[in-house]
């Protein structure tokens, strides 16, 4: 299997051979509970903090108290060798107390000798928790997270290098309620759902309904962020944006990422790492989205008629600012969604920013994933040199070079059975051998015989230590002899804090599996490849395999002479009566798109063998697929019924624009 996967992300021999109890170790002062020396007071906003040497974050404890506090910290290097300190405001007496390295909690006055903690950090993000059950801490006093030591072995100079580290998140558990500290949480996290999240349902009617949460990365970009010059700033000009124009933003397409469908798939975030040559202070974002012409979540289309230059404008949800919203409603826009992103602000960014974007909910409803849709990124702001407030301008580089798109996709298959086998195969990504970073087993060896049809498989894999990021890749065997007999996934993925253990459910694309039976061309005389390409630990062990699978039979006729043998596959499907006429009562109106809802809700009661009398039909079915006829019935072919009674679009079936 070839390792999409562009540059391989690995830490040097002498960082590798750093040990923890090589590092300096700091010592409070004896009658401070600070270090001494320069301390850099962190602004309370709960978004991103550059912490370096004598850096310290202050923060308060939920008003119910806390049983654990986890820092989430995110760096450019692997093997980053780190020393924190944490001291918090207690119940009773000494009234304050201060971590150890040992683990215990110890006086801060005078003849104390509290040592700082000691750690290395991988690339990306870390978390560090500590325990607070046997401080004894006052809910809703105060503590502080200090940053003692932060280097990394930088092979040019041979010797270590003093950077810094960038704390994303402060996150509480436990207490009387278990509470998230708003003022302290990163918005840099992502709160919808994450990769390697997955869901399998029988329906016990022949179908099984699965998902499963991916996320897909891009390396080695190299897009520029022009601040100052967006989509209106050519428009208003009259000039077209060309690949050398100078742009504040970019899309990515989700071809981009390898998404090729338009059904099922569910946006949850985008990802995006950006890079500068000098320290960011305030870094300012928004997003945007493809979502349905003329939805509620479309903020362009409520320009029309309204905003010079928007005339054509539509299929576009944006982030705004508050002050732009207001211009645009005092001009007498009204927008569909009431809570439109304002964007996102990052404090001390640093060098190395990760910005985080989640599809709201109400914008999820409306937005479109064909290969030619889009999810853009924008750069509004920002400033270096804290103490002289320089914002930056066209003349720096600001750059996107990484970007990480989850989604979800749920899928209603053709389900006899799954069959589960134990594998026990470990995988070496950094072996130069592709076989030994491949897996490649017969679909014969998991128990497929050739009436199967595979539409899922699950990969339970295992590591020895914790994986933060594992990077794989996967491919089947098919009876496409234009495609070589393979299938393999176009953009490798990614499974995010994975830990020690990972269940990986691959849902096989439409490409492989197609809309009907009949065009599912996965070879069960093939195999199946899994392979390992990145990740902390430099082995996992693919610990078992299963596979979901339909037996496909056709119905035939027979008809015997004397002489010959004819075979005659026949075919039920119902020509159509009246497109969108999903209850055949012979009318177009809202109950068709009723009917159609309620059959996808509840299949047992109203799908083709519900037991209501009112159940949808074969017919119903075959009129009612009005959303890009031929892909099945689904919600949207509800929404192109609904949109043709409001005279949104003229005809139906609706195909994609």
């Amino acid at each position: 299997m070839k390792n999409h996967l562009s540059k391989r992300i690995t830490a040097s021999i002498m960082s590798l051979a750093l040990t923890v109890t090589a590092l300096p170790i700091c010592v409070l002062p004896a009658t401070a509970a600070t270090p001494s020396g320069s301390v850099t007071a962190v602004k309370n906003v709960g978004l991103s903090q550059t912490m370096k040497v004598d850096s310290v974050y202050k923060g308060t404890f939920p008003e119910d108290g806390a049983d654990s506090v986890t820092f989430t910290l995110s760096t450019s290097y692997s093997g980053q060798s780190f020393s924190y300190g944490f001291g918090c405001s207690t119940a009773e007496d000494p009234y304050w107390l201060e971590l150890d390295k040992s683990g215990k909690w110890m006086e801060g006055g005078a003849g104390s000798k509290v040592e700082g903690t000691a750690c290395k950090l991988d690339k990306s993000s870390n978390t560090i928790t500590i325990d607070l059950k046997k401080a004894g801490i006052k809910p809703g006093g105060s503590f502080e997270f200090r940053c003692y030591y932060s280097a990394h072995w930088d092979n040019s100079k041979s010797d270590m290098v003093d950077n810094s580290v960038t704390l994303t998140g402060v996150d509480f558990k436990g207490g009387s309620s278990s509470s998230s500290s708003s003022s302290s949480s990163s918005s840099t996290a992502s709160k919808n759902k994450k990769s390697g999240s997955w869901s399998f349902k029988d329906n016990k009617d022949g179908t099984a309904t699965v998902s499963s949460t991916v996320t897909k990365q891009l390396d080695d970009l190299d897009y520029k962020l022009t601040v100052g010059y967006d989509e209106d700033y050519y428009a208003k000009k009259g000039e077209k944006i060309t690949d050398t124009s100078p742009i504040n933003s970019h899309k990515f397409k989700y071809s981009d990422f390898g998404i090729g469908e338009t059904e099922g798939i569910t946006i949850e975030s985008l990802d995006v790492i950006v890079e500068t040559d000098f320290d960011v202070d305030k870094f300012m974002y928004g997003c945007g989205t493809n979502v349905e012409k003329g939805s509620p979540a479309d903020t362009e289309y409520a320009k029309r008629g309204i905003i010079d230059g928007k005339e054509e404008a539509g299929y576009w949800y944006n982030e705004m600012g508050e002050e732009s919203r207001e211009e645009f409603e005092d001009a007498g826009v009204e927008f569909g969604i009431k809570d439109i992103g304002e964007g996102t602000t990052l404090e001390g960014a640093g060098k190395w920013i990760e910005c985080v974007w989640d599809v709201p909910a109400d914008v999820q409803k409306y937005q479109t994933t064909a290969a030619t849709d889009s999810i853009g990124f924008q750069f509004w702001y920002g400033t270096k040199d804290t103490t002289k407030y320089t914002e930056i301008t066209e003349d720096d580089d600001v750059t996107i070079t990484s970007a990480a798109l989850t989604y979800t996709i749920t899928k209603t298959i053709p389900y006899t059975k799954s069959i589960k086998t134990a594998i026990g195969k470990v995988l070496d990504c950094t072996a130069s051998s592709d076989s030994k970073k491949n897996l490649e087993v017969d679909y014969s060896d998991l128990g497929i015989e050739s009436d199967m049809r595979v539409y899922a498989i699950r990969f339970d894999v295992s590591a020895k230590k914790d994986v933060k990021k594992l990077v794989y890749g996967t491919g089947t065997g098919t009876t496409n002899a234009d495609d070589d007999y393979w299938y393999q996934e176009p953009v490798n993925s990614v499974v995010l804090n994975a830990g020690k253990t990972a269940e990986i459910m691959w849902v096989l694309p439409k490409a492989v599996a197609g809309d009907k039976p009949e065009k599912n061309i996965v070879n069960p005389d093939g195999k199946v490849v899994f392979g390992y390409y990145y990740g902390e630990s430099d082995s996992i062990t693919v610990d078992n395999i299963e596979v979901y699978y339909d037996v496909y039979t056709t119905t035939t006729t027979t008809t015997t002479t004397t002489t010959t043998t004819t075979t005659t596959t026949v075919s039920t499907a119902p020509k159509v009566t009246l497109w969108g006429d999903a209850n055949c009562d012979g009318d177009l109106d809202l109950s068709d798109a009723v009917i159609i809802m309620q059959s996808l809700a509840n299949p047992n009661k109203y799908g083709v063998k519900g037991s209501d009398t009112h159940h949808i039909t074969d017919q119903g079915i075959a009129n009612g697929d009005v959303y890009q006829n031929g892909t099945g019935l689904t919600s949207n072919d509800a929404a192109s019924i609904q949109k043709r009674l409001l005279n949104l679009i003229t005809e139906l079936p609706e195909s994609y624009k």
